[in-house]
């Protein structure tokens, strides 16, 4: 893009779904951001996404399409790139919009009808049956008795998304974190790591790549405490996927017949 244009062009290394906190103060200085990030539903919402953080008003938005694939595809094809960032669109929302305004974006829906299902997990193939694949917005709640497996599952199944680039936030109020990535390390290497201490720092490299990140809450707490850290979360670093383990804990024994 800056090749073709001399536009200041920043990269984003780890995809279209992280945009590091550290990086927004180096862009305070634009008066104009325009995102450009691929041609691909999940791009488009990141683009969306990312547009909010920066501020709406100073932000445009390159839509994805045949004609305006991602910048070194346009320019390996002659495009012209100076056209299609002058016809990127603004990123700020009027309060009512008409079915042309959102016609583009029900064919993407159509046309992507996969990735709107939600992103599928790999490991369980009867579980994206019955939930269609992670989507956000949505609650999934699992009971079953003490010991009966709960945490050990829903670390594999968020490890399962963590693995495809979903950024994902985990709230462990019973157990501390120290032995819940001791557990999701186990399991994502698939080997018994304490038999073979020499491959620990191989499989803990590729493990720190994953976007995960820990609350460091443990037992009961202030439950506006812990909706404020899941907020900043979100905001600073793109979460789409929060575990609670256990809400049990987490409010107390004495709070369950509250209304929370």
């Amino acid at each position: 893009l800056h090749q073709a244009t001399g536009v200041p062009s920043l990269a984003l290394p780890r995809g279209a779904a992280c945009l590091p906190p550290a990086l927004l103060p180096y862009l305070e200085q634009f008066k104009r951001v325009t995102l450009w990030l691929g041609d691909d539903l999940r791009s488009w919402e990141a683009a969306k996404l990312f547009a909010r953080k920066l501020s709406l008003k100073r932000c445009s938005l390159v839509r994805p399409g045949d004609l305006q694939p991602r910048p070194l595809e346009a320019l390996n094809r002659g495009l012209n790139l100076t056209k299609i960032l002058r016809a990127a669109l603004p990123a700020g929302h009027k309060s009512i919009v008409s079915f042309r305004q959102l016609r583009e974006e029900v064919f993407g829906e159509l046309a992507n009808s996969e990735q709107v299902a939600g992103v599928k997990w790999a490991r369980f193939p009867e579980l994206n049956k019955l939930l269609k694949g992670h989507r956000r917005g949505e609650l999934t709640i699992f009971t079953g008795p003490t010991g009966s497996g709960k945490t050990t599952f829903i670390s594999e199944y968020a490890l399962d998304l963590c693995t495809q680039g979903v950024c994902t936030l985990w709230g462990s109020f019973e157990i501390n974190n120290i032995r819940l990535a001791k557990i999701m390390l186990t399991q994502f290497a698939a080997r018994r790591l304490e038999d073979q201490l020499e491959l620990y720092d191989e499989w803990a490299d590729r493990f720190e790549d994953l976007p995960l990140y820990f609350m460091t809450f443990h037992g009961q707490q202030n439950i506006k405490t812990v909706i404020d850290t899941m907020q900043h979360a979100v905001y600073m670093y793109d979460i789409t996927h929060v575990v609670v383990d256990n809400l049990q804990f987490m409010m107390g024994h004495e709070q369950l017949s509250a209304d929370r």
